[in-house]
């Protein structure tokens, strides 16, 4: 995501990255000091605060840099640090908790999927914060200021928030919404299968309903894509409705610490939507 009607395209040989703010070692980088640092790979996904329960503003990729935590400890954050303000080229700035910061997987990122990171995604080096939403994920980052708890982003200062933390989603991608299908023209099970996410806690299990809610079967997940990343779920055997009908046919996931996917009433549309993901099947004669 951004905020920019036209995105920077950065010179990395003019670039550099300041590491500030409440610290007893100020340091700047240019890119190359970066790559002298430990590589780390990992799949994470990103969703958009945005994305609704049937959308599409999430994504996954293979992103490769080093762990923020090796430029915060040598910076030495003073007692009083408690968030980090990630600032990009374009003036954007969000902020996260500082131990957040220090997780192993929160990533200074300069590859993707294999390739040097595009420069829509951020080029020469992005934020990777798994488990928060896209906001967080500042592109072409230029600072990282570690500041006091009362320090506040770019949307938050617009009222998002206050959780940025992604809620368990999943979602029907085959078939589509008021799809029809006749039971003589059959030839088969029909095919039902989508996508399931859990932040930074992964997936253990989905569950699909044919009678909006009522009743539960559990669905196979062919893909898992860790803890960090979106799993692939499928229908067991697909779905053979043996009697006309209009179903109405709901998903759900359980993520890796066991918690099923709710609708959360109390929460703010501000922090992301939570709920269920429904289509309806009209099936004939």
């Amino acid at each position: 995501m951004t905020k920019n009607v036209v995105d920077p395209r950065v010179d990395v040989d003019l670039w550099h990255l300041e590491v500030d703010g409440l610290v007893q070692n100020r340091a700047t980088y240019r890119f190359r000091d970066l790559e002298g640092f430990a590589t780390v790979e990992q799949e994470t996904t990103l969703m958009c605060i945005s994305n609704g329960l049937d959308a599409g503003l999430i994504s996954n990729a293979v992103w490769k840099g080093l762990a923020l935590r090796d430029l915060i400890d040598p910076a030495a954050p003073l007692a009083n640090a408690a968030r980090v303000r990630f600032c990009g080229v374009d003036n954007y700035t969000d902020t996260v908790p500082l131990e957040k910061a220090l997780e192993p997987t929160t990533l200074l990122a300069y590859q993707m999927n294999g390739k040097e990171l595009p420069h829509r995604h951020g080029y020469p080096l992005r934020a990777i914060v798994p488990g928060y939403f896209g906001e967080k994920h500042v592109k072409w980052l230029t600072r990282i200021e570690l500041t006091t708890a009362e320090a506040k982003g770019f949307y938050e200062t617009q009222g998002w928030g206050p959780d940025f933390i992604t809620p368990t989603r999943s979602r029907i991608d085959v078939p589509d919404h008021e799809s029809r299908f006749s039971l003589h023209e059959l030839r088969g099970p029909i095919e039902i299968k989508g996508i399931a996410y859990g932040g930074d806690r992964g997936i253990s299990r989905v569950e699909l309903s044919f009678d909006d809610g009522k009743t539960w079967d559990d669905a196979d997940i062919y893909y898992a894509g860790g803890d960090l990343a979106w799993s692939l779920w499928a229908a067991h055997d697909g779905w053979s409705p043996t009697e006309p009908g209009d179903y109405v046919i709901v998903v759900r996931a359980t993520d890796g610490e066991g918690a099923v996917q709710e609708w959360e009433p109390g929460r703010s549309p501000f922090s992301g939507a939570t709920g269920f993901h429904k289509i309806v099947v009209h099936i004939t004669a």
